[in-house]
């Protein structure tokens, strides 16, 4: 590129004109070439792209040749390794008379596997033969018959001859008288015969049993004698065996490693052939946009510069007037405090009494900046119930005064807080021990035992029909009796106790039972399923009960 006559850069000025950027996910590369001569630029390009191109060309071809013959080398030097196993597998094989890896194929393993089939075969003769003779012994000592089954045959000829004479001389005696037939010679001839067969018969018998154990005890002792020489000739194979084993196994690897060896050369023949026959793999390189003389300058960029010094100046400004404010700033005046007076309330009623608190805690609220007004009854908190404690229930119930007890006992017993000043008298079934909650969600608490005698006390001098409550409540006044109460039991936080707070307790008190979610309306009453989704999370510990296996009565004792 520095030899062109038109092209007079000096080789560290044109490694500060070109520049390049790589885009790899469409695999792209720009070029570039920024200088103070825009006539230049495009040759410089045009040179730098035909140089690339060229040296390219020239590394595929030398990179193709020398894997080719890199291949080829590989190949020879692999023949000869194969060649050289060979020849060590064959003289290895004829050295220890290993004829293949079969182990039936070698003499020695299958010389050592006949062996000892005749070595089974003797000892099943052996057994066979010992159990034959104690058969024959003990036949023998019974007083019963044994004969050689060789001499079977004869042996029936002499007993059938016996038997014909028998015969012959039973017909003849039912004919004639004994004394007769001692004195008829043909007769006396028969018995003679008869007597001679009969001896013979018997010392035949003798012989033949006599040779039976003789020739039973040597089937025996020759079935011990070939049984404890193939048991010799068997330990002797046995030795020799291992060593051969031992040389078969270094066979095996022999033939392994030549294997491996001829795969390799197979393999690597196959990549030759396929280099030499397919075209190299080549990069394409395309040249996408040719070189072009620059239109417009790419520096400096006025407006970036301009954009800059405004952006400057306009943080300057800002600056400048949060440090003016923070030196001239005003000081804010102290917080007043307004200090109250306790009027006496002697002749006043209670309803003036009350207005009076409500007014003095508005006034107190507002001066203090708070807004929040007491929670009323069947209101919803943004904050999250409390979840009271067995023992803060506990003292609750043990602070209150009658019409807190039955409040805080009614509600841990399954009454709505919107039931609770519905209730009736007549709805106590003290003897059961039991309220009868009336309306569509009507059903039969359970009640504790000092709940039932303040209510059997009431409902001595109360009227029939009586509320259990009378006017003495109303729903406006419920929460602020129980926060009263926690007040009272010296509870920490007694605010965060209103009857809410108690119904969500007893409605958690009966998921951690087991209860389904949608089986609590039958002890609790109502529950919308918003709030029902709260419990989701209460952990069940693994149960579910029916309703008729809760404990319903909050545990206050």
């Amino acid at each position: 590129m520095l030899n062109q006559s038109y092209l007079s850069i000096e080789p560290e000025a044109l490694a500060a004109m070109l520049s390049t950027e790589e885009n790899l996910n469409s695999r792209i590369v720009s070029l570039y070439a920024s200088g103070e001569e825009p006539a230049v630029l495009k040759p410089v390009l045009e040179q730098w792209i035909s140089l690339y191109l060229d040296q390219l060309t020239q590394e595929t071809v030398s990179n193709t040749e020398e894997t080719i013959s890199e291949g080829q080398e590989q190949l020879v030097a692999l023949e000869a390794k194969i060649a050289e196993q060979r020849r060590v597998i064959e003289q290895y094989s004829e050295e220890n008379n290993i004829i293949s890896l079969e182990r039936d194929e070698n003499r020695v393993l299958a010389k050592i596997k006949g062996m000892g089939a005749a070595l089974d075969e003797a000892e099943t003769m052996q057994a066979e033969a010992e159990a034959e003779l104690d058969s024959v012994r003990q036949s023998i000592n019974r007083g019963e018959t044994v004969i050689h089954p060789e001499d079977q045959r004869r042996m029936d000829g002499l007993y059938s001859s016996i038997t014909e004479i028998e015969s012959q001389l039973a017909l003849l005696g039912q004919d004639y008288t004994e004394a007769y037939m001692d004195l008829d010679p043909a007769i006396v001839g028969q018995k003679r015969k008869l007597a001679g067969l009969q001896e013979r018969y018997d010392e035949a018998e003798l012989a033949s049993q006599q040779r039976y154990l003789e020739a039973l005890q040597r089937t025996v002792s020759t079935s011990q004698q070939k049984q404890a020489q193939l048991q010799s000739d068997l330990d002797t194979l046995g030795k020799d065996a291992q060593v051969f084993n031992q040389k078969l196994e270094e066979y095996g690897r022999m033939m392994n490693s030549l294997e491996q060896l001829q795969l390799q050369f197979q393999t690597l023949q196959d990549q030759l052939i396929q280099t030499e026959v397919q075209n190299p793999y080549q990069p394409k390189i395309t040249v996408l946009e040719q070189p072009f003389e620059p239109g417009y300058p790419v520096s400096p960029n006025y407006w970036r510069d301009s954009a800059i010094v405004l952006g400057v100046a306009a943080l300057a400004g800002v600056c400048a007037l949060l440090l003016f404010s923070f030196i001239h700033r005003q000081r804010t005046p102290p917080a007043t405090m307004t200090s109250y007076h306790v009027v006496p309330n002697a002749g006043m009623t209670l309803e003036h009494q009350r207005a009076m608190q409500e007014g003095l805690a508005h006034q107190q609220n507002a001066q203090l900046g708070h807004s929040k007004t007491p929670l009323q009854l069947g209101q919803q908190s943004a904050e999250p119930l409390r979840l009271l404690s067995e023992q803060d229930c506990q003292a609750l119930f043990k602070a209150s005064n009658r019409d807190g007890k039955l409040v805080v006992g009614l509600l841990l017993c399954g009454v709505a807080p919107e039931e609770l000043l519905l209730l009736r008298y007549q709805d106590v079934d003290v003897q059961a021990g039991t309220l009868t909650v009336a309306g569509d969600y009507g059903r039969i608490l359970r009640l504790h035992a000092d709940c039932l005698i303040l209510l059997n006390k009431g409902a001595a001098t109360a009227d029939d029909g009586a509320l259990i409550f009378s006017e003495r409540l109303d729903t406006s006044q419920l929460d602020q009796l129980v926060v009263n109460i926690a007040h009272d039991a010296g509870l920490p936080f007694p605010d965060q106790f209103p009857v809410a707070a108690i119904r969500h307790t007893y409605l958690t008190y009966l998921v951690k039972q087991g209860a389904r979610l949608n089986d609590i309306e039958q002890v609790a009453g109502f529950v919308s399923p918003v709030t029902l989704s709260v419990y989701r999370q209460v952990n069940r510990n693994g149960n579910t009960l029916d309703v008729s296996q809760l404990e319903t009565r909050f545990p206050l004792v």
